[in-house]
């Protein structure tokens, strides 16, 4: 199995997913901001696409923002498996038609995602259950696109979807481990503060939560290889 893995900057980085996704074999990296893009996407048996500081309407900033687009309409066209987090959901979305855009309110923290009913039969979300508490940290949202399965829901914003039979997006950061979120409370004291966060208490729950939400990660990551290998066997 080949993927190509999108990464947006420099600290969003595979997280928990990296272990199943390089254990299912070759993962050739794309580094938006730095790297040519590739030609297309023929070569590739899946696409997981990470998070990101920059925001998915600023084109005008981001040059590779269309370019990264294009490639995702390429990959809807050809029903490959997609996984999208966070602003890789967004881009997903954007791709597939959805607005995207500030949402109803910043999450920064651990929150509740609500799985809806197709949610919870989903074969990659459904294993998470009902009362789920993920990472997030996101000022933007998406939309549902056309003809997409919404998956999960909370009072923020939309959380989740199906676009087709294998493309995913997540608003949430369900790949954060130890590492990851020991960087990003660092490097992201700012917008703690700007947005008035209890940094102690995000410390003590992010301590308390994040070994088992790896281990999840894991497990999810490991449900897209499955199902990817499966769609490329159909």
């Amino acid at each position: 199995m080949r993927t190509l893995q999108i990464q947006h900057d420099h600290t969003n980085l595979l997280g928990a997913f990296r272990e199943p996704l390089f254990e299912a074999g070759q993962v050739d990296l794309w580094r938006t901001w730095l790297d040519d893009p590739p030609h297309d996407l023929s070569q590739y048996d899946a696409v997981v696409l990470m998070g990101g500081v920059v925001m998915p309407d600023e084109d005008d900033r981001h040059p590779w923002i269309p370019t990264e687009i294009k490639l995702l309409r390429e990959g809807l066209e050809r029903d490959l498996p997609m996984l999208g987090v966070c602003l890789g959901g967004q881009m997903l979305a954007r791709a597939a038609g959805a607005p995207v855009g500030p949402a109803r309110q910043s999450e920064i923290g651990w929150c509740d995602i609500g799985l809806l009913p197709a949610g919870e039969e989903d074969p990659l979300l459904g294993p998470l259950g009902v009362g789920y508490r993920a990472f997030e940290w996101h000022h933007y949202g998406f939309e549902m696109p056309p003809g997409a399965v919404p998956l999960a829901e909370n009072a923020a914003s939309s959380q989740a979807f199906r676009v087709g039979s294998c493309a995913w997006g997540l608003q949430f950061h369900i790949e954060v481990d130890a590492s990851t979120t020991g960087l990003w409370l660092n490097v992201g004291k700012p917008d703690l503060v700007r947005h008035d966060i209890d940094q102690a208490a995000l410390h003590a729950e992010t301590a308390a939560r994040v070994e088992d939400n790896a281990a999840a990660a894991r497990a999810l990551a490991a449900r897209f290889v499955e199902l990817a290998r499966a769609h490329g066997h159909a």
